[in-house]
């Protein structure tokens, strides 16, 4: 699938896949954390919205739907405070056109911890949309200088149909699936966590969920995919 938008290239924003390094992720023991392949996957996940220079701002503490309560102190040009309620605004740039009729989640960037901010979940419809796609990020934190380093995602941007989850029934039954129920499968259940905490134990990586294989490197289950790709690409 290929959607088309466009650029007001004045505005430093960035559009690109969300990136797979994460700070946090680097400072833990021999970067454990980007061997648990679900976090390593959701890193990926959407377009992230950054921009070229650090963004910084503060909020005095009152929570008010009048403006003035937030003080822009970097990026002011295309950040706004009008939406008050210690809420900022992020004008992108970024013009997604209105003949795909897809609806786009913009959400926290997976995985990325920015300390007194929180971005705000939204759907819009690309053909009800009119202008730029708009960001606004609560401050959870008064008084204090907030920044955003440059290039830092503020929000992951995915395209989703909202007709194909519409009306999804979750039915919840009692007790537990029959493969749950065949000691074979418990059996291979055991051994394979024994195996993990074995290996775990030496600081070895065993990658079963990965894989979705057992300790002898059978089949159990499969990953719809195994590698996210959502590409950019600028034209003129």
């Amino acid at each position: 699938m290929a959607i088309i938008a466009y650029k007001d290239m004045h505005i430093p924003s960035i559009i690109e896949q969300m990136p797979m390094h994460r700070d946090w992720m680097d400072e833990t023991f021999d970067r454990h954390a980007y061997q648990c392949f679900p976090v390593s996957m959701a890193n990926r996940i959407g377009w992230s919205i950054s921009f070229k220079e650090d963004i910084k701002f503060i909020w005095d503490g009152i929570n008010s739907s009048q403006d003035g309560h937030v003080r822009i102190i970097n990026g002011g040009e295309y950040v706004s405070t009008k939406r008050a309620n210690r809420t900022v605004s992020f004008d992108t740039g970024i013009i997604f056109s209105p003949e795909y009729n897809i609806s786009l989640l913009t959400m926290p960037p997976p995985n990325i911890f920015i300390d007194g901010i929180q971005c705000m979940t939204t759907i819009t419809s690309t053909t009800a949309l009119i202008g730029a796609l708009p960001i606004a990020i609560m401050i959870t934190r008064p008084n204090i200088e907030i920044t955003i380093p440059a290039k830092t995602p503020i929000a992951s941007v995915l395209p989703i149909s909202l007709t194909e989850i519409n009306n999804t029934e979750l039915i919840i039954k009692s007790g537990y699936p029959d493969f749950m129920k065949d000691a074979n499968w418990n059996k291979k259940i055991k051994d394979r966590s024994a195996a993990s905490q074995e290996k775990n134990s030496k600081g070895e990586w065993t990658h079963f969920y990965r894989d979705a294989i057992d300790h002898n490197g059978e089949k159990m289950g499969e990953h719809e995919v195994k590698k996210i790709l959502m590409k950019v690409t600028y034209e003129n």
